[in-house]
């Protein structure tokens, strides 16, 4: 069995964090489970082959049988999540050195809540912060 180490692309992270959730039906069987999850069937269809090739999802009972995360898909999923929080939290700390500089505390709350939040990036918050000081 083969253990990616390294980035999940967004698809197959969303679709480990599905099966996480719980087993689906394979997508030829019931598309509606995908379509009610807001993911896109063929889409699905076209990173399956490799998640169950690495070992991160089996599929039982044959080609239209239920997918199911295996161990070595839930470790990848925890990595690949931990190294989001990591990349998040090294922003957070970045941004602390631009507010440090100085900064109207106004932009700066907010700016921090939507980068601790993931919405933003750290070029975004520092932009919006530089941008409300008039710097």
């Amino acid at each position: 069995m083969l253990v990616p180490t390294g980035h999940l692309p967004p698809l197959q992270q969303r679709l480990l964090r599905e099966l996480d959730l719980c087993d689906l039906p394979a997508p030829e069987a019931a598309p509606e489970s995908y379509a009610a999850r807001g993911l896109d069937t063929d889409e699905v269809r076209e990173a399956l082959p490799a998640l169950l090739w690495t070992g991160l999802v089996e599929q039982q009972e044959g080609d239209r049988g239920t997918l199911k995360l295996t161990w070595a898909g839930v470790a990848a999923l925890r990595t690949a999540e931990c190294d989001e929080m990591a990349a998040r939290l090294s922003a957070i700390a970045s941004f602390a050195d631009t507010v440090a500089r100085g900064a109207a505390s106004r932009p700066v709350g907010y700016a921090l809540k939507r980068l601790a939040e993931g919405a933003w990036t750290l070029e975004q918050a520092e932009t919006y912060v530089r941008g409300a000081d008039g710097a």
